[in-house]
C-alpha cells in the first residue's frame, strides 16, 4: 500500500526503510509473515515524523495558496455529478479557464489522507445533526481518516416520489400515500430503508412492498422511473431536471427531509487555497440559485 501511494516499487520502499534503520542504528519495524508493525522505537518516532510532514504540508499550502490555476480534483457522488454538477461545469470552465476540474465519481467514503483530491461532495450528516423518525435515513459514510476537515453546507437532501406520466396513466393517479401500496416501488441498494422511512413520515405504518427493482445509483432509479418501471424515491435536487423536462412528474406533493444534507468537504489546511476558494464560491453561488 505504501509503495502504491508513493508510486514506487515495494523493493524501493524496503531499501529506504533499511537505510533509515541503519541511520538510527535500530529497527523501526517488526517484519511479520503477512504484515509489519512498528517497534517501540518506531512508535516513538512516528508522531514526530507525522507532525513534521503536516507542518511541511501547511507551509507548502501557504506557498501555493495564491495560485488560482492548475488542476482541481473533486471526488463526487456519481448521480450528483451527472444530474447536477456536470451540466453546470461549462459555466465554471468559461469563467475560470486556467482551472481544470477533474471529477472522481464514487460513492465510497473519501479519505483525504490517502486520496489525491482537493474537495469532495458527499451526502450525509455531521456530528452536530440529530436524526428523528420523520426523516429518511442515509446509510452512506461521508469520509474516513482522521484529518482535520471543513464541512460546507451545500444543498438539502429532500426526498420526493417520482414517476413517468405514462406509468401514472396506466396505473391511475396517486392521490395519497396509501396508493403507494398498490404500485411498483423502485428501491435503492444504498438507502434500503428509504421508502419505509418516507412512508412512515407521511403516516403510513405498513412496510412497503419489496417486489420492485433495486439499483445502486440514483441515476439508475431515475432512468427506471422514466422508462415506466415504477415509482422512485429520489432527492429532489437530483430529479429536478427530469421534472422540468416532463420526463417525470412528482407522484405526491409531499417531500420528506433526510437525516442529512449535501456537503462540500475539504482539508482545513487547503481550504483557503485560491483555486479551492474560487471553486467553493462558484458552487455555493450555483447552489443558492436552486
Amino acid at each position: 500500500m505504501a509503495a502504491e501511494e508513493l508510486n514506487v516499487t515495494q523493493a524501493a520502499v524496503s531499501r529506504q526503510i533499511k537505510l533509515l534503520e541503519d541511520d538510527f542504528g535500530t529497527a523501526l519495524f517488526n517484519r511479520l509473515t503477512r504484515a509489519v508493525e512498528l517497534t517501540d522505537a518506531g512508535r516513538r518516532l512516528f508522531p514526530q515524523v507525522s507532525d513534521a510532514f503536516h507542518q511541511l504540508e501547511l507551509a507548502s499550502s501557504q506557498v501555493w495558496g495564491n495560485k488560482g490555476s492548475g488542476v482541481l480534483t473533486v471526488s463526487v457522488l456519481p448521480t450528483f455529478s451527472v444530474k447536477w454538477l456536470m451540466p453546470r461545469l461549462l459555466d465554471f470552465s468559461e469563467l475560470h479557464p486556467d482551472i481544470e476540474v477533474h471529477l472522481v465519481n464514487t460513492i465510497a467514503p473519501v479519505n483525504f489522507e490517502r486520496a489525491e483530491v482537493d474537495l469532495a461532495i458527499r451526502v450525509g450528516s455531521t456530528e452536530s445533526q440529530d436524526s428523528n423518525l420523520s426523516q429518511v435515513e442515509i446509510d452512506l459514510l461521508m469520509v474516513r481518516g482522521g484529518e482535520a476537515l471543513i464541512y460546507q453546507d451545500l444543498l438539502p437532501d429532500e426526498m420526493i416520489a417520482v414517476a413517468s406520466p405514462d406509468y401514472l396513466a396506466r396505473h391511475g393517479p396517486i392521490t395519497n400515500v396509501y396508493d403507494l401500496q398498490h404500485v411498483d416501488l423502485i428501491h435503492m441498494a444504498t438507502r434500503q430503508n428509504a421508502w419505509a422511512d418516507y412512508l412512515f413520515a407521511l403516516g403510513l405504518k405498513a412496510p412497503p412492498t419489496q417486489d420492485g427493482p433495486s439499483y445502486g445509483h440514483f441515476f439508475l432509479s431515475l432512468q427506471a422511473a422514466i422508462e415506466g418501471r415504477g415509482v422512485a424515491l429520489v432527492p429532489e435536487i437530483l430529479g429536478k431536471a427530469d421534472l422540468r423536462s416532463g420526463l417525470l412528474v412528482q407522484a405526491l406533493p409531499q417531500k420528506v427531509q433526510s437525516a442529512g444534507a449535501y456537503y462540500l468537504i475539504g482539508r482545513k489546511s487547503g481550504w483557503k487555497q485560491k483555486k479551492i476558494r474560487i471553486f467553493r464560491e462558484w458552487i455555493l453561488d450555483k447552489a443558492h440559485r436552486i
